[in-house]
């Protein structure tokens, strides 16, 4: 294939990302994510296939020149074309891109292989390095790489794949990049004021909106992963991302789970669960003994303000309860919710109504369990955005070989400072064992 059509190509597919890159930025809904993320990942590997076909055959036609043209080639080369100084005193182009400022993206695509590489090199080495936050595949919902990175897919075999052990929550809160601050406050609205009746002559009746507010302070988040010595083999830019990953779900991991029952309180974050009264009076909590027929419709209709009942809203649950909706039956015998699965997210909705988003999470107790205690929050439903999860510093790794020198694995430490908070007032309705 010639090098017009390589680059044909190329420009369809840095199109077709550029598209997807806008579509996620914009997404909150997290099975469009993760589509977007797996159609993305296969994007950046066609573009790095694309790419090195590209630079493989302007290799190859130069070479042909210089056959014909012994002498050193100069400024009569293509104009816009970046060149490499060869041994042999020649120049070879480098790889172009599709669009865009063609030298000034070949030079972000260097820096960053350089920066990588760096990284690598000193995790190889046991010195500490630091990600920025931004970068950090684990901690966004869709990564927008250069297609430079290995992604997980490629890992497969060679590391045995396991179930996922991450609740999505994480991916759709309201997460806020507060790099070097030390808490965060945020406002919030509790009630509009009314108007009434006022004679000719009266006095305007008071209509003060009612408002509030809720600190956010930084806790420090460590977590602990292990890997292979294998990846020790691999390239230093693939390297730092494999360990960058593996330190990201086990931040994550943590994270996901405290958004919903963390305690609050110094170095803690403050779960939906335990979220203040001011935020989420007790008042609204929902009741339930026990999962039936109902048990949808109160949760929905017990959600929001008198005059609304709002849509787009998550339901936030345990596994087992789900399954245990999935077991009512209607008195015919039928299945009575009808439950569509994609991973930990999917709808649940009752036979030829409304469709209620859920979210899986393993930190919710389960209510349909015989032994958790009456009066304990199991679930939450309520728009993900509510919650705020300001991100306070960048992450930093370190290695160690000692600990699990026999069993050939690599242990890795990363913290972060992070904090957490309900910012809207009943922005979840609680749903407790009675």
């Amino acid at each position: 294939m010639d090098i017009k059509k390589l680059k044909d190509m190329l420009a369809k597919k840095e199109t077709r990302k550029s598209s997807l890159s806008q579509r996620a930025a914009a997404s909150e809904d997290v099975a469009e994510l993760r589509s977007i993320n797996i159609e993305l990942s296969e994007l950046n590997d066609e573009i790095s296939e694309l790419r090195s076909l590209i630079a493989e055959a302007e290799a190859t036609e130069d070479r042909g020149k210089n056959q014909e043209e012994p002498e050193t080639r100069g400024q009569e080369a293509h104009e816009g074309d970046e060149f490499r100084s060869m041994p042999n005193g020649k120049f070879r182009p480098l790889g172009s891109f599709a669009y865009g400022d063609h030298n000034n993206e070949a030079q972000r695509e260097k820096e960053l292989n350089e920066r990588y590489e760096e990284r690598g090199a000193y995790l190889k080495e046991g010195r500490a390095v630091t990600f920025t936050v931004d970068e950090f595949p684990e901690f966004r919902a869709v990564t927008v790489g250069g297609g430079t990175l290995v992604t997980e897919k490629k890992y497969k075999p060679d590391l045995a794949p396991k179930f996922n052990e991450i609740s999505s929550l994480i991916d759709v809160v309201n997460a806020v990049p507060l790099i070097g601050g030390e808490s965060y406050t945020a406002g919030f609205e509790v009630s509009d004021g009314e108007g009434d009746y006022t004679l000719e002559d009266g006095n305007y009746a008071d209509a003060d909106p009612a408002f509030d507010y809720v600190t956010l302070n930084k806790a420090k988040i460590t977590a602990y992963s292990e890997i292979t010595d294998e990846t020790k083999k691999l390239p230093n830019i693939d390297y730092q991302s494999r360990v960058a990953m593996s330190i990201g779900r086990a931040l994550r991991k943590k994270i996901t789970r405290q958004i919903l029952v963390g305690s609050g309180g110094a170095n803690s974050l403050t779960g939906i669960f335990n979220a203040p009264a001011k935020v989420i009076p007790t008042a609204t909590d929902i009741s339930i003994a026990a999962i039936d027929a109902d048990t949808l419709d109160r949760i929905v209709f017990g959600y929001g303000g008198p005059e609304d009942v709002e849509g787009g809203a998550f339901l936030v649950l345990n596994k087992n309860d789900l399954a245990a909706f999935a077991a009512i039956r209607s008195t015919t015998g039928e299945k009575l919710y009808e439950i569509t699965l994609d991973g930990n997210v999917g709808t649940i909705s009752a036979s030829r109504s409304y469709k209620v988003p859920f979210l899986l999470n393993s930190a919710a107790p389960q209510m349909s369990a015989a032994g958790t205690a009456s009066g304990t929050h199991c679930m939450a439903y309520g728009f993900p955005a509510a919650y705020e999860l300001p991100v306070f510093s960048q992450i930093t790794v370190e290695e160690s070989r000692d600990y699990k020198f026999k069993s050939g694995q690599i242990a890795y430490r990363g913290s972060v400072w992070a904090g957490g908070n309900v910012t809207m007032h009943k922005g979840f309705v609680r749903v407790k064992k009675s």
